[in-house]
C-alpha cells in the first residue's frame, strides 16, 4: 500500500536528484544510492540526536551514496562528497524540514544544501570571502567539513536558517 511516508520519500528523492544531477547522473541512480542508506528511516523517525551524532551519520550516508554511485558506474571523477552532501541536504530538507515546518529539533542540525549560489552569497555578505573559490561539486570529505566548520564559526549554526543566503533566481 502506498503510504504518506513513501510519498514523501519519492518526492524527496526527486528533489535531491534534480538539485544535484546537472551533467552528473540519472534520478534512478541517485534513488538507488539513497536507498543504500537509512535516510528514509531517519526522515520517518526524526530522532532526537546531537549535532555531533548527526555529523557521524552524515559521513556514513555520504560514503554509502558515493560507494553506491561508483558501483553503478557513475563517472568516478564526478562522484564527490560535495555532491553526496547536497543529495543528503536536499533529501532531508524535503522529507523532514519542510514536512515539519522546521519545528522539530532535528531541523536545527540538518545541514543546508551547499552549492554555488549559497557559497557565492555567503562569501559576498560575510567575512568568508576566501570560500568563494570552493566548487561544491568538487569538494572531498575533508574540504566539505572544513567549509562547514568555517560557516558554523561565522554564524554559530549550520542549518536551514542559513538558506536566507540562497536565492533561487540566481540558479542557472
Amino acid at each position: 500500500m502506498y503510504t504518506f511516508h513513501q510519498h514523501i520519500h519519492n518526492y524527496a528523492v526527486w528533489t535531491a536528484a534534480r538539485a544535484s544531477q546537472r551533467g552528473f547522473t540519472t534520478t534512478r541512480k541517485i534513488k538507488v544510492a539513497i536507498k543504500s542508506t537509512d535516510l528514509q528511516q531517519f526522515a520517518i523517525n526524526s530522532p532526537n540526536i546531537s549535532s555531533n551524532q548527526f555529523d557521524v551519520l552524515h559521513k556514513q550516508w555520504a560514503r554509502q551514496i558515493i560507494k553506491s554511485l561508483k558501483k553503478q558506474n557513475v563517472n568516478a571523477s564526478l562522484v564527490t562528497y560535495g555532491r553526496a552532501a547536497k543529495i543528503i541536504a536536499i533529501y532531508l530538507k524535503t522529507a523532514v524540514i519542510i514536512r515539519d515546518k522546521a519545528k522539530s529539533k532535528i531541523c536545527d542540525i540538518i545541514h543546508p544544501p551547499i552549492d554555488f549560489i549559497f557559497i557565492t552569497a555567503i562569501s559576498r555578505r560575510t567575512s568568508l570571502q576566501e570560500i568563494k573559490n570552493n566548487k561544491w561539486t568538487k569538494l572531498n570529505e575533508k574540504e566539505y567539513w572544513l567549509l562547514c566548520s568555517k560557516i558554523k564559526k561565522e554564524f554559530s549554526i549550520l542549518n536551514w536558517k542559513l538558506e536566507e543566503f540562497w536565492t533561487p533566481e540566481l540558479a542557472v
